[in-house]
C-alpha cells in the first residue's frame, strides 16, 4: 500500500495541472477571454512549479519528508477548492501560480519516500511505481475532470481535483512510514554533465509534446468532432498509452541499452507527425482518416514522454546519489517548465497559423532532443554510470 499511496501524489498533482484541458472553450466563454488565454493557465501552473521546485527542495531539505508531503497535499486540497469558486480570469491565474508553486514538491517527496530503505536493484521499480501516478491521472483524473466540467460547469473540474487531493492526503497519512532525515540530508553529489544532459532530455521531451497536448481539447474537436465524453475517452486512451510508456521505460532501464533514449524520442516524433497531416488536410472536415490520425498520435505521444520520464528519473536516482531529492525536483522542474513553454509555443503557433502549426512546432523541437539522446549514448553511456547503493 505504501507505493499505491505515494502514486496518488503525482496522480493528484498532475490531475490538477490539466484537469480543465477538456473544457478550454467553455471556460474561455464564461471568463470572457480567448482559448489561448485559458491555455496559459496551464503555463502559469507549470512555470510556477518549475521555478519553485528546486528552491523549495533546498529550503525544506531538513524537514521530515512525510510531514512536508502531508502539508503540501493539504494546501493543494484547499487551493483547488478555492479555484472552483474563482469568478474571473485574474483570480484563477493567481491561484494556478500558487497551486503550481506549492505542489512542486509533491512528486520529488513521493519519490524520495518511495526509495527510502529500498535496495539498488529494487529502486527502478519503486520509482516507476510512483511515476505511474502521472499516466493514471490521464486515465482517470483528467477525463473525470472533463466529464465533470462539461456536465456541471468548469468549476466542477477543480472540485474533482480537490477530492483526489483529499484521498492522497488520507492514504499517505495512513500507509506511508516516515523516512529518516539522514537519508535526505547527508552528503553532497556533483551535478556533472550526465545529470544536466538527462535534465535537458526531460525538458525537450515535455516542450515538444505539450506544444500539442496543451491544446488537446480544440485539436480533438477539429480532428474527430468529439466533445465532452468523447474528449474524455481520448484522454483515457492517452492515459493507457502513458502507462504503457512507464513499463517501456522500466524495461529500458533494466536493459541499460546504450541508445535507450532514442526509442521514446522516435515515438514522440511519430506521434506529432501522425496528427500533423490530418490537421493540415482536413480543413475542419472530420473523416475516418482524421480520427485514425488523432488516435494513433494519442497512442504514441504520451507513451513516449512517460518512457522518457521513467528512464531519466531512474537514472537520476543513481547518478545524483545523496542529492537525489534536488535532482528529482530539478527533473520535475524540467517537466513543468517544458510543459509551460510548450503550451505557450503551441498557443502562439495556433494563433498565427492555425491548429496544425501546434504539433508542427512540437515536431521541430524533437530534433534537438534526438541530438541530445545520441550525445548521451556516445559520451555518457558505456554504460550510464549507475552507482550501487
Amino acid at each position: 500500500m505504501k507505493l499505491i499511496a505515494l502514486m496518488f501524489c503525482p496522480f493528484a498533482f498532475t490531475t490538477g495541472a490539466f484537469v480543465f484541458s477538456g473544457v478550454l472553450e467553455p471556460m474561455a466563454a464564461v471568463l470572457g477571454v480567448s482559448v489561448a488565454a485559458v491555455a496559459t493557465l496551464q503555463s502559469a501552473f507549470a512555470i510556477a512549479c518549475a521555478l519553485c521546485g528546486p528552491l523549495l527542495a533546498q529550503a525544506t531539505r531538513r524537514l521530515p519528508p512525510k510531514a512536508l508531503l502531508l502539508a503540501v497535499l493539504a494546501l493543494l486540497l484547499a487551493l483547488n477548492g478555492v479555484s472552483a469558486m474563482a469568478t474571473d480570469y485574474q483570480a484563477l491565474f493567481i491561484l494556478r501560480l500558487l497551486v503550481g508553486g506549492v505542489g512542486s514538491l509533491a512528486f520529488p517527496l513521493a519519490t524520495v519516500l518511495a526509495v527510502a530503505g529500498v535496495t539498488a536493484e529494487d529502486r527502478p521499480k519503486a520509482v516507476s511505481a510512483v511515476y505511474a501516478g502521472i499516466p493514471m491521472s490521464l486515465i482517470v483524473g483528467i477525463p473525470l475532470g472533463s466529464v465533470a466540467g462539461n456536465a456541471f460547469g468548469w468549476p466542477a473540474s477543480f472540485v474533482a481535483t480537490a477530492l483526489i487531493c483529499a484521498a492522497a492526503l488520507i492514504l499517505v497519512w495512513r500507509f506511508v512510514p516516515a523516512a529518516p532525515l539522514a537519508e535526505r540530508a547527508t552528503g553532497q553529489s556533483r551535478f556533472g554533465p550526465p545529470v544536466f544532459a538527462h535534465l535537458g532530455v526531460t525538458f525537450i521531451a515535455a516542450t515538444a509534446l505539450f506544444a500539442m497536448v496543451g491544446l488537446i481539447g480544440p485539436i480533438i474537436r477539429a480532428t474527430t468532432g468529439f466533445s465532452g465524453t468523447g474528449i474524455a475517452a481520448i484522454q483515457f486512451l492517452a492515459g493507457l498509452s502513458s502507462l504503457a510508456g512507464v513499463r517501456l521505460g522500466a524495461r529500458l532501464v533494466a536493459q541499460r541499452a546504450r541508445f535507450a533514449l532514442l526509442v521514446p524520442f522516435g515515438l514522440l516524433a511519430a506521434s506529432l507527425s501522425l496528427v500533423l497531416l490530418p490537421l493540415s488536410l482536413s480543413a475542419g472536415i472530420v473523416s475516418l482518416f482524421t480520427v485514425a490520425g488523432m488516435v494513433a498520435s494519442v497512442c504514441f505521444g504520451p507513451a513516449a514522454q512517460s518512457a522518457t520520464g521513467a528512464l531519466v528519473q531512474s537514472r537520476l536516482a543513481d547518478l545524483a546519489g545523496p542529492a537525489a531529492t534536488l535532482a528529482f525536483a530539478l527533473n520535475g522542474s524540467m517537466i513543468y517548465l517544458g510543459q509551460g513553454l510548450g503550451i505557450v509555443l503551441g498557443a502562439a503557433a495556433l494563433t498565427r497559423a492555425g491548429l496544425s502549426a501546434a504539433p508542427l512546432a512540437g515536431l521541430v523541437l524533437t530534433l534537438p532532443g534526438l541530438f541530445l539522446a545520441v550525445l548521451i549514448a556516445r559520451r555518457f553511456s558505456d554504460p550510464i554510470p549507475f552507482k550501487e547503493a
